[in-house]
Formats: structure tokens, C-alpha cells, sequence
């Protein structure tokens, strides 16, 4: 053993049908490592959680831990310049990011195999010995400031900055966590630099911390590499304590809370102070309460308020949570009639506490709920390398060793003492209602986010109406909602293995089966045989050439979706519970309907879907509530982030028959429910249906689904219109675009449009954005911090290839960014000219490498089926083909078609967003 180590007693169980191998171990310095061996792994993964977040900031300066994360990105004792981690990654094709959250923090990384090994030497020494220049802590700042000012009208931050001052000032959980210009400063007794090394020193050590390889090595080889290259990590030391103060002070409980959004918001929170639920993980309870809150079946507790059109949504179990605490929040979206009638939800609600507590307890739900987990844990869904890396090694801060795989799966029996202690907890005494509306009554300003809120004390009266056993408003003649707790589910999977490969099956060819069920309808079908899983996902696409002809159209057909899921998820509840998840969207050229997950009863849910959607009329008052919604959200889209109101934009200016959203919403304005419902018939004029079925389910199954739906659904045989989609294009030079935004920062996207759809210049702007997204990032986020959001990104649009740049910034004008872009372009054109023959190789080998991987999960490769069917003209093998070409391309071509794109004939379009001056 040329590095030291020793496997630990306690090894991880895992599931029978789980082919990983998987051993536990601690290097010499005390490091817990866990190794996971996945033979046919395409790439290696690896990942450090460390036992320290927010919660650890010194009270003086918030948001320290979260600067670290980023400072240890920007060099190592062995690698001294600020860039060379995140280049050699993006270089070699891979991956890594990292979070800080309150009581842990999480590094990771992803890489091809041959280049894991020095990525591992890179990574370690990050979290060993990193260098701390001081030059890039006074520049590093400028990112953090910009990250926090990214977020200044984010809903969410304002809610949280809002939860944290009316919360207990002595819990860490209070603090800001993000950071600032304001708060990442010296003090008197020590400088920002030596805060940062006394963080670092103090936490990160190998007993504070855990370590996940993934990848296709032996577990030995894995072994070996963890010995080799963290051995470094500082030895153990004492491990982190958890804080022992409650979250919530006496007067910050039995409250409301007023907060007045940016946005058209209408929400109601009530929030449940709990005691910690770390510790009851093997039993899960507060998650089998909350599928009883949130379960939305008949007579549950949101169908009853949705039924007296006072909510729209409602979900349960949510909150923050910690080592000493766990708020159970009942989170509910309401109408406006809803609000009027507040006090009556609010009854309803703690009447379900009551339901629950007396009769929700059933050991047989529980049963439902453990099966349904035990199938998750039988058949997990395949994950990327570093998307498991990251979770295990968070998992092994949480449970014990031989938990660490099956810890998030465990449910061996209802914990009913535990419960009732839960539910004892949910009063009006221990709770903190939050009222989100721009009318509600303010007298405060939260200090980072500078939300307008308010926070009083429930009066007695309140607390007795809370409670009264009856809702107390007229139009319910004192009579309570029925309320129910959930029968037993008719869905729960009953076969748990999976349908025997047909003898006529193309599986082996992992190309799905053309079939013309009738003239309107084609099927597609594959049963896969890689993932010899007892899942499956249908798509079913109706091609509609009218549902995008006009905004009007394309904004009722988004209706119409909304209609529909509201209908079916009342209705087929239970199916989502039985895993069989479903959606119904538009997209350009129709609307999809997606079953995802057990198969066992999917072809029983696929018909009653079809079914119920074939005729269903939807209600005036629903149609109004969301139609009111959407054009809400529509009209409000200029305070969304910049960026990604430009690239709406791009593609709105680029691809026909796509509208921008203050279109849709203007188009509603006349549009009434009448209207509407004289509009649906137009809509699916000359449809015609696409399916694909793949999974495990036989042909003989997937043909008689097929049927069901050519006879059921309004398609046309021989239609007369047929969808057309297609993309404009950009003339010679670079079109400039404005757009007006309310949000505080500025930003640009700088959009480079391709001259043809080849496959060689797709594989053109592909390595185009390899070579230069880490460059651009190193230079304009790094180097001259521009602002936090910046990047590069390959965008093709109908197959035709573009590349997209990206800045958005809190200082500097959309003009500005331009420029820095334009500029960057053309030292790449002089740098990319001196490119080395094995950096182009690597380059090369690199792209063509993503293109060959093959799709990790069924849920991917069903992703990829649907796009060659949809988009690709059902050609199944482009992707194959392009790493063919991309491994062909000829250096001196590729430096031709750059001249050619940046210099000579460059097609180019400029957004600029910058504040409106209103």
C-alpha cells in the first residue's frame, strides 16, 4: 500500500438491484472517504462536503464562509494563478461548481478519466492549501458584491431577508449570508485576510469533512487516489458544534407577518416552529405528514379550498431546517376571493391539523408511502457521476455509515409518538402566519434586501377564530368543508419487475420503432435494453399549425394547458403519488402531454387522461383565475433577471412564430371566457399526433395506447395546414436591440448566428465555445469583474448553430459590455491562432467526447428520443455523427471559419437591457 489507509468497520447496505460497489474508508489524516465504483461510468466525479456554512460566519462579518467558497477557487500553493483550476477543467472537458448553504458547504468536480487523476491534485490542493493572494480577495469582493446585488429584487431573498430579521438575533440562522462590500471588511483586531485563513483553519480539516470518488475505477484504484492526493487535507480536528439557541424568540411566534412584493403576488404561509427532525430520518415522519397536507386528491384540504375558488396551489413540508430546528410551512397561493375569506383558510387549515392528529396516524398510509420509497430505492433513477459524488458526500454528514446510500429511502415504521409530538407543535401559539400582497399594512424595511413588511402579535380573537371549529364565513351556512384523509391509492405499482424484451424488439439498435397508427397519428416505440428498469415515459404531441399562428393563440393554447393540469391533477392525484408523474405544456407547434415513471399502471392513467382531456369544458371561474395569473406573470416579465430576459428576446427576434410575453399578454386583454372558448376550436384545427413509448413497456401495450388516442383525440387525417417553423436570418455586421427593464443591473448578449447547418459548422461553433468559455469568463467575470453572470453558450436554433456571450452587471452600461465582448473576440481570433497541436486535439477530443456520451438514465434517453423525433426530422444518430466530424475538423479549417465569423462576415445581434429612468 504505497498510501495509507483503512476500510471502516461499518460498510454502506445498499439496494439488491443496485450494480455500484461501494466501500467506506479513512485515510491517515482521519478523512471518512466513501468510493463508488460504476463500471460503466463515461466520466469520474469527485466531491468534498464540509461540516461549515453560514452559521459559522464570525457576528461581525457576515457572509465570510461564502467568500471562502469563492476564494479558494482563485489559486493554490502548486497552482498559483487564479485561473488555472477552472481552465484546466473547462479545458478538459469537464465540470465543477460549489455551494455554501447554513451548516454545510459542497465542492465538486466532474472529468473525463484520462484527466482525473491531476484533477484530483488540482481539487486537494484548493482545499489544502489555498493561496489567498491578497490582490484577488480586494477583486473577489467585486464578485460577491455583484452576486448580492444580482439578487436585490429577487422575491425569494426579500422573503428570506425578511424570515432572518424576524427570527432570533442570537441564532446564526439570522445573520446575512450572501456577503457585501459592507460586510466582507477589516475590523479592528484582524484584517479580511487573516478572517478568511482563521475560517479556513478552523473548519476545513479532515475531520470536519467527507469524500466522495465516483468513476469507473476498481475500487482500489479509487482507494488509491483518495490516499494519494488528500492526504494533504489538514489532520482532524475538533468537529463543528451546532448551535443550542431556539430560531425563534416567544414574541416572534403566535405572529403575522406582512411583506408587500415587487411583483403581483397573492401568498399565504403558515409556519410551524418544530424541534430538529435530523434524528428521526430512519422514519421520515414529517414527510409522510406533509403528503398528507399536500396531498391534493378529493376532500383533501387544498381540493376543498380550491373547490370555494379561494387557492390556487398548496404544498406543505417546506421550510428551513437545521440541526436544531425545522420550520413546517403550509405555503398556499390564494385568489383574491381567497383573501377576502383569509380567516376561513386559515380555519381550514388547522382544522386539517386536527384531522390529521385524530385520524391521519394509519399505519396503511404509511404502508403506501414506504412502498412507494422502497420502489425508489429498488429502481433509483440514474445519476451523473457528480450529481451522486455531491449527494453521498453530504449524505455522510448526516447519517450513519451504513445509512449513507439507503438513508434517504428509509421508512421502517410510523414513529406515531413522534408525530403527535409534531402536531402538538402545529398551534396558533407556535406558528407565524406570512401574508404576501401589495396592499398589506408595512412599518419596517428589511436591511439587505429592503423589503417593506410588518410583524404584529395575534390578538386573542384571532387565536379563538383560528381554532373555532367551524369556518365563520356566511356562504358556507356553517357548515364545515368535508374534509377527508386519502383512501387507499389504486395506482401503487403491483408488478415491481420489468416487462421481458419483445422478440421483435429494435432495442438493440436503441432506436425506437415507427408505427402509422392511423392517418393522424405515428408511434414511436422502444423498449430499452439498457435500462432494464419497470419504468417507462410517453409523449404524446399534438402537432397544431394554428396554436402558434398568433400571440392570441399561442397564449390561449398555454390556457388551455393550465385548464387541463388543474382538471387532471384532482382528478389523477393519486397517479403522482404512485409515481407517475405527468405534465401538459405548449410548445411551438402544439402541446405535449409527459407520463414519466412506473410503468405497471401507465397504459390504465395514459387513457383516463386522453379521455378526460378529449372533452372536458373548462369553468369560467378557473378560466379567469388563470388567465388573470398568466397575464399577471406576462406583464411582469421586464423585472425578471436581464440576462434571461434577453435571451427570451433573441429567440423571440430569431425563430418565427415565437412572442414575446408582453404580446401574450396583450393579446388577452379582450379575451374573455366566451371568447376563449369560440378560440379552441380554431386551435386544434388540422392536428395530428406524434407518440413515443419508451421504457419497458411491450409493443402490443404501447400500440392499443396509441389507438386509444387516435380515437379519442380531435385528430384531422388529412389536414390542411401543416406547421412550419424556421429561423431568421441575421444580416452581414451587428444588429443592435434595446429593451427596457425595471431591475437594477445592466447587461448584454452578444449573439454570433452560424451561415449554414452542416455538420462541419456546427462542430465549427462548438469548438468555438469550448476554446473560448473559459477564456471569456477568466477574462471579463475574473480578471476585470464585469459582474457575476458571465458566460458563453452554443445555441442552436432549428439546426442551424450559433454562440451566445453573456455579461450582466451591477456598474458598468450595456454599451460598455459590448465593447468588452467585441474586444475579447478579437484577441480570441489572435490567441486561438497560436493554439498548440495537442491543445486543438484535446480540444477536439473533448467536444467529440460529450457528443459520444452515451445518455446516463432513462429519463435522459427518452429526452434525447423525443428531441430526434420532434426537432431532428427523426434522425436518431446526428450526434454520433458530429463527434466525427468535430474529430476530423482540420485545424487551419476551423481558423478559416473564425476569420470568416468574426472578421470578414460576421453576423452578429447586440441586446442591451439597461434600469428604464422612470
Amino acid at each position: 500500500m504505497k498510501y495509507p489507509f483503512s476500510a471502516l468497520p461499518e460498510q454502506p447496505e445498499s439496494s439488491p438491484q443496485d450494480h455500484r460497489q461501494y466501500q467506506l474508508i479513512r485515510l491517515a489524516n482521519g478523512l471518512t472517504t466513501l468510493l463508488v465504483h460504476i463500471p460503466d461510468a463515461q466520466q469520474a466525479a469527485a466531491s468534498v462536503a464540509v461540516n461549515a456554512g453560514h452559521f459559522q460566519d464570525p457576528e461581525d462579518t457576515p457572509g465570510l464562509t461564502h467568500f471562502l467558497e469563492h476564494m479558494l477557487f482563485l489559486g493554490s500553493e502548486p497552482y498559483p494563478e487564479a485561473a488555472s483550476y477552472s481552465d484546466f477543467i473547462s479545458f478538459a472537458g469537464g465540470h465543477h461548481n460549489a455551494w455554501t448553504g447554513t451548516e454545510h458547504s459542497n465542492y465538486y468536480l466532474e472529468l473525463p478519466l484520462q484527466h482525473f487523476a491531476e484533477g484530483l491534485k488540482r481539487f486537494s490542493s484548493l482545499l489544502s492549501t489555498p493561496l489567498f493572494n491578497e490582490q484577488w480577495v480586494n477583486k473577489e469582493r467585486q464578485a460577491i458584491e455583484s452576486e448580492y446585488r444580482l439578487k436585490l429584487k429577487d422575491e425569494l431573498r426579500r422573503l428570506y431577508d425578511v424570515h432572518k430579521e424576524t427570527s432570533n438575533h442570537a441564532h446564526p440562522f439570522s445573520r446575512f449570508s450572501v456577503g457585501s462590500e459592507k460586510t466582507l471588511v477589516d475590523s479592528s483586531d484582524a484584517s479580511l485576510l487573516d478572517k478568511l485563513k482563521d475560517v479556513f483553519n478552523g473548519y476545513y480539516h479532515a475531520g470536519n469533512m467527507a469524500l466522495t470518488l465516483v468513476g469507473p475505477q476498481s475500487l482500489d484504484e479509487l482507494a488509491e487516489l483518495a490516499a494519494e492526493h488528500f492526504q494533504t487535507i489538514a489532520p482532524a480536528k475538533q468537529q463543528t458544534e451546532p448551535p443550542q439557541v431556539p430560531l425563534y424568540t416567544e414574541e416572534q411566534l403566535g405572529t403575522w407577518i406582512y411583506i408587500k412584493p415587487l411583483k403581483q403576488a397573492n401568498r399565504l404561509l403558515i409556519t410551524f416552529a418544530l424541534p430538529e427532525i435530523n434524528s428521526d430520518y430512519l422514519h421520515k415522519t414529517t414527510s409522510f405528514i406533509a403528503h398528507l397536507f399536500g396531498y391534493e386528491g378529493p376532500h383533501s384540504l387544498f381540493s376543498m379550498l380550491r373547490s370555494k375558488g379561494w387557492v390556487t396551489s398548496l404544498s406543505a413540508g417546506g421550510g428551513a431546517s437545521g440541526s436544531n430546528f425545522k420550520d413546517f410551512t403550509i405555503n398556499i397561493h390564494l385568489t383574491e376571493l381567497g383573501r377576502e375569506h383569509l380567516t376561513s383558510v386559515i380555519q381550514s387549515c388547522f382544522r386539517y391539523v386536527r384531522l390529521v392528529r385524530d385520524e391521519g396516524l394509519v399505519d396503511a398510509l404509511y404502508a403506501e408511502r414506504r412502498q412507494m420509497v422502497e420502489l425508489a430505492y429498488l429502481f433509483p433513477e440514474t445519476m451523473r457521476p457528480v450529481d451522486l459524488a455531491s449527494q453521498l458526500s453530504v449524505n455522510m454528514l448526516h447519517y450513519k455509515p451504513e445509512h449513507v446510500i439507503s438513508g434517504d429511502f428509509r421508512m421502517d415504521a410510523l414513529n406515531k409518538p413522534f408525530a403527535q409530538k409534531l402536531l402538538a407543535h402545529m398551534t396558533p401559539e407556535n406558528s407565524r402566519i406570512t401574508v404576501i400582497h401589495p396592499d398589506v399594512p408595512t412599518n419596517k424595511v428589511s436591511r439587505w434586501y429592503a423589503a417593506d413588511y410588518a410583524i404584529k402579535a395575534f390578538t386573542e380573537e384571532e387565536v379563538a377564530a383560528f381554532t373555532a371549529p367551524f369556518p365563520m364565513s356566511t356562504d358556507t351556512q356553517g357548515e364545515p368543508l368535508p374534509f377527508a384523509i386519502p383512501g387507499s391509492n389504486p395506482f401503487i405499482p403491483k408488478r415491481t419487475q420489468p416487462h421481458p424484451l419483445d422478440q421483435t424488439s429494435t432495442g438493440i439498435e436503441r432506436i425506437p420503432r415507427q408505427t402509422q397508427i392511423s392517418p393522424a397519428l405515428e408511434l414511436w416505440h422502444l423498449q430499452d435494453p439498457d435500462f432494464r428498469v419497470p419504468k417507462g415515459h410517453i409523449y404524446l404531441m399534438l402537432r397544431m399549425p394554428f396554436a402558434n399562428s398568433s400571440a392570441r393563440n399561442y397564449a390561449c393554447s398555454q390556457i388551455w394547458c393550465e385548464l387541463g393540469l388543474e382538471l387532471l391533477n384532482e382528478a389523477f392525484y393519486d397517479g403522482e403519488v404512485a409515481g407517475m408523474h405527468f405534465n401538459l405544456y405548449p410548445q411551438q407547434g402544439g402541446i405535449t402531454l409527459h407520463i414519466a415513471g412506473f410503468s405497471c399502471r401507465q397504459a390504465q392513467l395514459f387513457k383516463a387522461l386522453v379521455s378526460k382531456l378529449s372533452d372536458f369544458e373548462p369553468s369560467p371561474t378557473m378560466f379567469a383565475e388563470i388567465r388573470q395569473e398568466l397575464y399577471n406573470n406576462w406583464s411582469e416579465v421586464h423585472k425578471n433577471s436581464p440576462v434571461n430576459h434577453l435571451f427570451a428576446m433573441l429567440h423571440h427576434h430569431l425563430q418565427q412564430g415565437s412572442f414575446t410575453a408582453k404580446q401574450m399578454a396583450e393579446s388577452l386583454e379582450d379575451v374573455d371566457y366566451e371568447h376563449f372558448i369560440n378560440i379552441l376550436p380554431g386551435l386544434f384545427r388540422d392536428a395530428q399526433a406524434t407518440m413515443l413509448v419508451h421504457g419497458d413497456t411491450p409493443f402490443a401495450e404501447a400500440k392499443a395506447m396509441a389507438k386509444h388516442a387516435a380515437c379519442t383525440l380531435p385528430v384531422t387525417a388529412e389536414p390542411e395546414t401543416q406547421a412550419t417553423r424556421y429561423v431568421r436570418r441575421l444580416s452581414l455586421g451587428i444588429k443592435q436591440a434595446d429593451f427596457p427593464s425595471s431591475h437594477p443591473d445592466h447587461a448584454t448578449a452578444f449573439f454570433l448566428q452560424g451561415e449554414n447547418t452542416t455538420a462541419e459548422e456546427k462542430a465549427v461553433f462548438l469548438l468555438f465555445n469550448h476554446l473560448a468559455n473559459p477564456l471569456f469568463f477568466s477574462e471579463l467575470r475574473t480578471r476585470q469583474q464585469l459582474g457575476y453572470l458571465v458566460g458563453s453558450s452554443y445555441v442552436p436554433m432549428y439546426g442551424l448553430p450559433g454562440i451566445l456571450f453573456y455579461v450582466q452587471s451591477p456598474n458598468y452600461s450595456p454599451e460598455h459590455l459590448a465593447e468588452r465582448i467585441q474586444a475579447f473576440l478579437a484577441t480570441f481570433l489572435e490567441q486561438v491562432q497560436h493554439l498548440e497541436p495537442n491543445q486543438w486535439q484535446a480540444a477536439q477530443q473533448a467536444v467529440s467526447h460529450h457528443l459520444r456520451a452515451s445518455a446516463p438514465s432513462l429519463r435522459i434517453r427518452a429526452q434525447r428520443l423525443w428531441q430526434s423525433i420532434t426537432h431532428n426530422k427523426s434522425e436518431f444518430g446526428l450526434a454520433l455523427e458530429l463527434a466525427d466530424t468535430v474529430c476530423s475538423l482540420r485545424f487551419d479549417t476551423f481558423l478559416q471559419r473564425m476569420q470568416h465569423h468574426l472578421h470578414d462576415n460576421m453576423a452578429a445581434m447586440a441586446l442591451y437591457t439597461a434600469p428604464s429612468k422612470a
